[in-house]
Formats: C-alpha cells, sequence, structure tokens
C-alpha cells in the first residue's frame, strides 16, 4: 500500500506551478472586478452624500431670499457664507402680482382690491363635521356681481354633500363642481346663475357655507385658502392667497471646481402670508 501511495504521488510532480498559476488568474479577475465594484460604490456614496449637503445648501440660500422678501430686504444675490463648504448663489425674479384661483397663478384686475374674501373653518359639533365659511366683502363704494366662489379645502377632507343647501343666505346652494388638484386636494368651485347676487352698499358681506368631513387616512387643517371670481373685467379673480410672486433659484457649488451640486427652483407668493407654489430639485 505504501509503496502504491509513493507512486501516485510521484506522478503528480509538475502539476502544481500550473494550477497555482490559474489560482492567481482567477483571483486577479476576480479582485479587479471586485476592486472596481467597490470603486463604483465608493463614488455613487460619494455622488449622492454630496448632492445631500448641495440641497441643504440651495435650501438655506431660498430661506434666506424668503426672509428678505418678508421683511422687505433685498435678497443677497450670494450667502455671505459657506454652507457645507458650498458657495450659494441666488437668483431672485419679481413676476408681478399674482392670486390663486383653482389651483393656478393669475394675474388679478385692475381694481381687484375693490373684495376682500377669507375662508375659514370651525369644528360643527352638532353636525359632527367642519363647517367651512367663504366671506366675500366688499371695500369699494362700487356694486359688483358675483360669478364664482370657491375654495381649496385642505388635504384629507371632502365635501359633504348637499350640505351647502342647508344655508339658505349662501350665495348658491347648488352643487359644487369638484377637482382634484395635482396634491390630490379637492377644489370646490360654484358657478353663480343669474340673476348674478352681489356686494353693494346696501349689502357689504356675502358668505357661501358648507361641511367637509375628513375621508383621508391623513389630514390636516392648513393650505386652504378660498377665491371669487366677479363680473367686471376690471375686478375679475380675486383669492384669499394673493400677493407679489416671485422666482428664487438657489444653486450650491464647490468653490475649488465650481462644480454644481444641487440647485432649487421655487416660484412663492409674498402676501399677508407667505405661500410656496412649487418647489423644484
Amino acid at each position: 500500500m505504501v509503496r502504491l501511495l509513493k507512486q501516485f504521488l510521484s506522478s503528480e510532480k509538475g502539476q502544481a506551478l500550473p494550477i497555482v498559476l490559474a489560482l492567481l488568474a482567477i483571483g486577479g479577475l476576480t479582485i479587479a472586478s471586485s476592486l472596481n465594484y467597490a470603486t463604483t460604490s465608493l463614488n455613487a456614496g460619494r455622488i449622492v452624500n454630496e448632492g445631500m449637503k448641495g440641497g441643504y445648501a440651495a435650501e438655506a440660500g431660498v430661506e434666506d431670499a424668503l426672509w428678505c422678501l418678508k421683511n422687505g430686504i433685498p435678497p443677497p444675490q450670494q450667502l455671505p457664507e459657506n454652507i457645507n463648504q458650498m458657495e450659494v448663489a441666488i437668483q431672485t425674479e419679481e413676476k408681478g402680482t399674482y392670486t390663486l384661483y383653482l389651483g393656478e397663478l393669475i394675474q388679478p384686475g385692475v381694481h381687484f382690491d375693490f373684495l376682500d374674501i377669507a375662508g375659514d373653518m370651525m369644528w360643527d359639533g352638532e353636525a359632527e363635521a367642519y363647517k367651512y365659511i367663504i366671506t366675500v366683502s366688499l371695500q369699494h363704494e362700487s356694486t359688483i356681481h358675483l360669478k364664482e366662489v370657491g375654495a381649496r379645502i385642505p388635504a384629507g377632507y371632502s365635501y359633504q354633500s348637499g350640505s351647502a343647501a342647508s344655508f339658505a343666505e349662501n350665495l348658491s346652494t347648488d352643487k359644487p363642481e369638484e377637482i382634484l388638484d395635482t396634491s390630490g386636494v379637492y377644489l370646490l368651485n360654484w358657478e353663480l346663475g343669474i340673476p348674478q347676487p352681489s356686494v353693494s352698499q346696501e349689502n357689504l358681506v356675502q358668505t357661501q357655507t358648507f361641511y367637509i368631513t375628513i375621508t383621508g387616512t391623513t389630514s390636516e387643517e392648513e393650505g386652504h385658502y378660498a377665491w371669487v371670481v366677479a363680473n367686471r373685467d376690471d375686478v375679475g379673480a380675486v383669492g384669499e392667497i394673493a400677493g407679489t410672486s416671485y422666482k428664487i433659484t438657489a444653486t450650491a457649488t464647490r468653490p475649488e471646481s465650481g462644480r454644481t451640486t444641487a440647485k432649487i427652483v421655487a416660484d412663492v407668493m409674498i402676501g399677508e402670508t407667505t405661500y410656496i407654489t412649487s418647489w423644484q430639485y
């Protein structure tokens, strides 16, 4: 038996080198691809991390411009200090006076300040629902006829069917047109028939009252606003959210290379309240 084993081992001489070389070749191919994958992963992680830091820096630029606009200060063209080791350039463009109507920014008429519009919601325990009241008030000596009235109700809420008919003093007791905006929030709009209701010195205030109920899995009481459309061309649409519209562009760059890491373009409206109408990375 021992003799046979020695003969077998002696017959294997010279085969170790090819085996070792083959293993080295296979290992080289495997290691090269693994290193390449690791390098790609590290670069991707670095780019994502840098993009996040750049996003935070650009957000700081937009917030700084917003603060300046709200306080009547011209926004800077660049933040005085670097954020996350990045320079932040700011460009602010004034677009004019606008109001929000049916989710769209429109330019109001010349005498849009002839009317005041307010939208308020409150809990009604007897109805077990929220009562929403749109109030249209005359701010001028003219008589102004009204064509439409509506509101964007909060997210997660919907109109309670037939509830407008419960309030005889309403501008309209009909069912509203219900539209979902891009955020999945309901826009309610009533078109007012002939003879069109009006606000005048004899009747300074008109209201549209209805109920809304929570229907979504999540709900919030913010983000709602109301509007009215007047018959006169020089008045046009008047919204609760109205003011000067601005386009703010904040760009974060690496100072050593000038490479852009993030860019944010925000459309905002500055009035009695500040309303961000879009936010794009």
